[in-house]
């Protein structure tokens, strides 16, 4: 779901508006803070709700422009950028002696201890989960 942040177009430190559904049964105050007038800052609001941020995109206050969507930021993609690449799991690697040996035989470098040769397929994108568990043991 995406976030989206309005933008109040007065000039002012705060405000609130209160928009009501169409059949008027509900009503959502919408408040506008952090603004300043004499910095020429304009008071913002941040919405998460999809209803909430309709219910104010079909509002009069939308259309005649007082009130401007200014950013949508996308809580999908963040997650996904942050995931990063899919590291490669090795789970036949089961000790400091073989995880040695894997280190130089796909990589080409010499290491002298386990903690070396993890260290370092870590850092080209390979992990080795059953070392890991029996070092947290």
């Amino acid at each position: 779901m995406a976030t989206k942040i309005y933008k109040l177009n007065q000039p002012r430190n705060s405000a609130t508006f209160p928009l009501y559904t169409n059949n008027g049964k509900m009503r959502a105050d919408y408040t506008f803070k952090d603004g300043n007038q004499l910095m020429r800052q304009p008071a913002r609001c941040t919405l998460r709700d999809e209803f909430y941020q309709n219910l104010l995109e079909d509002s009069a206050l939308f259309k005649n422009g007082i009130i401007t969507l200014e950013r949508v930021i996308d809580e999908n993609a963040k997650t996904k950028k942050s995931e990063g690449p899919k590291r490669e799991q090795v789970e036949e690697v089961t000790s400091p002696e073989q995880a040695i040996e894997y280190v130089f035989n796909t990589f080409g470098i010499v290491v002298k201890s386990g903690k070396q040769a993890v260290k370092i397929a870590a850092q080209k994108g390979v992990d080795f989960p059953n070392i890991k568990e029996k070092e947290n043991n």
